[in-house]
């Protein structure tokens, strides 16, 4: 069972970054010009210094330290130079093999080395090198969204569970309304409906977003130095001061619009007893490939061809490509085909090709046509 403390699961990646920059650099760095092409120079500068590239790959995970588990695992791909954010979270009984330890809930690799162990699993999960790690203790979350000065948040229906074993009271009414630490707390872990961690993850999502809108906002700089000292005691990193000044420096770079949120695609399963999530693997390394790439692909024009017979489908893969920077100028329906193809001749088929594993056939045209083989597995 559970104990309250680690049923608190918490995304705070905006607030981390953003508070351990300070701690890093000082107050100063919100004083440096507010103009946008300096600050983006000064990203580019410092990145470059000190992890010697503009995108980079960061895992955050909410600490249960006293039970080696992790609730809550984002991967963030920042990405300077397009000035875009990705925030992909991975639902914590996701069935996965841990590198020299076998298979087992990813939330459980955290006891194989801390938030290193939990991003080798997470590479070996979807192919993504990882660059650093953050793990954040969520002992310190309440205190931090109450030193924001707590939240709006829309809560879309009413919430009401009660654990009194875990000290676990959950009542909250539907509608937008300001929480304090406590509320937003409550909003974050319900799970007890028919999204159960899926909805709590998609809430998570939303709560991290409203924190970046509220430390955007002059008003709350004053605050800073409140959440400089909550901060720094409940988060441990992978990196050195200058580099957390220079991750925020590139975060700082990229306009709240272009960040996108998403839920790594699984389905709910059994193995033996116990409830686990299942991820299609091939898919969790094709959207790594995608959304996590360090280089832009080719620009050759690509038409995306859906003979799915899931026009939804076609939709999700071309945002996709888009958002990972792949010129997809449109797409078009067929007939339901067995077999997924490329077509082409350009440098964009042929890495087309690798990252969805097929083999180009020649044509005069960029094409990625999705057959049915290509749904992910349910």
């Amino acid at each position: 069972m559970f104990t309250s403390r680690t049923r608190t699961v918490v995304s705070l990646v905006a607030a981390v970054f953003a508070v351990l920059a300070l701690a890093a650099g000082g107050f100063a760095i919100f004083h440096r010009s507010l103009a946008e092409n300096v600050s983006i120079g000064l990203a580019q500068h410092d990145v470059e210094a000190e992890f010697h590239r503009r995108r980079l790959n960061v895992l955050i995970v909410g600490d249960q330290a006293d039970e080696a588990t992790t609730d809550t695992i984002v991967l963030a791909h920042l990405d300077l130079e397009r000035r875009t954010g990705t925030l992909m979270s991975i639902p914590r009984d996701t069935w996965v093999g841990v590198p020299h330890h076998g298979h087992m809930k990813i939330n459980s690799a955290f006891a194989f080395g801390g938030a290193a162990g939990t991003a080798r699993a997470v590479t070996a999960l979807t192919g993504v090198p990882i660059d650093a790690t953050l793990a954040v203790d969520p002992q310190g979350a309440k205190q931090i969204v109450d030193a924001i000065g707590g939240l709006n948040v829309n809560v879309e229906t009413a919430m009401n569970y009660d654990d009194n074993y875990g000290d676990l009271h959950i009542h909250l009414k539907k509608g937008e309304q300001f929480l304090t630490g406590g509320g937003v707390m409550q909003y974050m872990r319900f799970r007890h409906d028919a999204e159960s961690d899926f909805g709590r993850m998609r809430r998570q999502q939303q709560v991290m977003r409203e924190i970046v809108r509220e430390l955007g906002q002059p008003q709350n700089w004053p605050k800073v130095p409140r959440l400089v000292a909550l901060a720094r005691a409940d988060v441990k990193t992978s990196l050195n001061d200058a580099q957390l000044q220079a991750l925020v420096e590139l975060f700082r770079g990229v306009p709240q619009d272009n960040v996108r949120t998403l839920t790594l695609p699984s389905r709910p399963d059994t193995v033996g007893d116990a409830s686990v999530v299942i991820v299609d693997e091939r898919w969790a390394h094709i959207i790594g490939r995608l959304l996590f790439a360090k280089n832009d692909p080719p620009q050759d024009v690509v038409l995306v061809s859906n003979a799915t017979g899931t026009p939804a489908f076609a939709t999700t893969v071309v945002g996709a490509l888009r958002g990972g920077g792949w010129n997809v100028a449109t797409f078009i329906d067929e007939p339901a085909k067995k077999l997924s193809e490329v077509v082409g001749t350009s440098a964009a088929a042929a890495v087309l090709g690798k990252t969805f594993e097929l083999r180009p056939r020649k044509g005069a045209a960029t094409i990625l046509r999705l057959g049915t083989d290509a749904l992910p597995a349910t």
